[in-house]
């Protein structure tokens, strides 16, 4: 596995939130079909795998890894989704562009001035997501996503709520399963 660590200033994110202007990476949640969507959800439960530390841990971990087991094959379909949207917009660039934001994507849900809400709700829908049919996974992804992003923002949603400030340090994992064997 993988280990980066960035420097997250605010505009590299998506730019400085102003009061007037909601500030949302556009990494996070534009534009996404449902593939996508559950892509992102996929890597915020990864986060929560990787970075929830408290009594829990020992079932979020196993509760996140059995959804890579049981879910594997439309896991892969999302994953084949947003490759084939970043190779359709980036060419031979792709993958560096990928890299790129998923970084971006593991940083947004990795910030630490709001794990601890950020975790609860990730482990809410650890456990939700394990009743889910496959036939049902994108639509509960497309549903779910804005729970586990909204640890995030303020209450208003007017602007980020973690600490934007330029010094901010978060390790992410490129590697996206706890599982062995699965890639991203």
């Amino acid at each position: 596995m993988r280990i980066f660590y960035a420097l997250l200033p605010a505009a590299m994110l998506a730019g400085a939130p102003t009061a007037a202007q909601t500030f949302r990476p556009a990494v996070v949640t534009t534009n996404l079909s449902p593939l996508e969507s559950l892509c992102h959800v996929r890597v915020a439960l990864n986060v929560a795998a990787l970075g929830c530390r408290d009594a829990d841990e020992t079932t979020t971990v196993a509760e996140y890894n059995a959804l890579i087991r049981g879910q594997s094959a439309e896991l892969a379909a999302a994953n084949a989704a947003v490759d084939a949207r970043y190779k359709a917009q980036y060419g031979a660039g792709w993958q560096d562009a990928r890299e790129r934001d998923m970084t971006r994507l593991y940083n947004f849900f990795a910030q630490p001035a709001a794990q601890a809400q950020f975790c609860a709700t990730a482990k809410t829908e650890l456990a939700r997501i394990a009743a889910v049919d496959t036939r049902d996974l994108e639509q509960f992804a497309v549903a779910e996503l804005p729970a586990l992003e909204a640890p995030f923002w303020s209450d208003s949603g007017a602007q980020f709520a973690g600490d934007p400030s330029p010094t901010a340090v978060v390790a992410i994992s490129a590697a996206v399963p706890v599982a062995p064997g699965m890639q991203h």
